[in-house]
């Protein structure tokens, strides 16, 4: 009877990570008709960027049970290329272990956390069209500290530059990865077995005329 119980537990665990979404495998070489996000992390605080910071955002497609659901980790020392099932998707908060969003989003920069509503312009980005063997270049997801007015803690702001500039700029230093014998072997030889679906992202970003960036970095 334990058994059988430690098992039921142990289903029901897992029912609930997979109503939380799926983190993806990185660095991994791509499976026949697989396509790939891609997304920076830019972490800032009051003193200038730091390297030291972490967040999740989902990207999920519609479609109820059957809908798929990644919870992407965004660092903010390196982009980060995520494998997904083809599909349209959209960006989402997290969820809770069952599968409820999760109103506040929490960003951890320099080992301290800070919590904010999800960004509704991100919510109100047009769903992204993921297509096999292709890479989406999402942008770069910043989360700036705020200097501390007197007597309140410090406030975060959560933006996504999806530039082309910014777009550009992720997918050109993952191809660098390509030649750079200092990483790891699994992150080389994924970005290689990537390389044409990284170089024709470049191209569709370069040949990109007329669209408004959601986000303008400030002078």
């Amino acid at each position: 009877m334990i058994k059988v119980f430690a098992a039921a537990a142990a289903a029901m665990g897992l029912g609930a990570l997979g109503c939380r979404g799926t983190i993806p495998e990185r660095h991994v070489i791509p499976d026949q008709g697989i396509a790939a996000v891609l997304v920076g992390g830019r972490m800032i605080l009051p003193s200038g960027r730091t390297r030291n910071g972490r967040t999740f955002v989902n990207f999920e497609t519609e479609g109820g049970d059957r809908a798929e659901v990644y919870r992407l980790p965004i660092s903010g020392a390196e982009n980060s290329l995520f494998p997904v099932e083809p599909g349209t998707y959209r960006l989402a908060p997290t969820r809770s272990l069952f599968g409820f969003y999760q109103a506040q989003m929490q960003v951890v920069v320099e080992g301290r956390p800070y919590r904010l509503p999800f960004p509704r312009d991100i919510l109100r980005l047009s769903p992204y069209v993921v297509k096999p063997n292709k890479i989406v270049a999402l942008g770069i997801l910043e989360a700036r500290i705020m200097p501390a007015l007197p007597g309140r803690r410090p406030e975060v702001r959560v933006r996504l530059d999806d530039s082309a500039a910014a777009r550009r700029s992720v997918v050109q230093d993952m191809i660098r990865e390509m030649m750079d014998p200092t990483r790891p072997a699994d992150a080389r030889e994924s970005a290689i077995a990537w390389s044409r679906a990284l170089q024709n992202s470049l191209m569709d970003i370069i040949a990109e005329e007329g669209r408004k960036p959601m986000f303008t970095p400030a002078e």
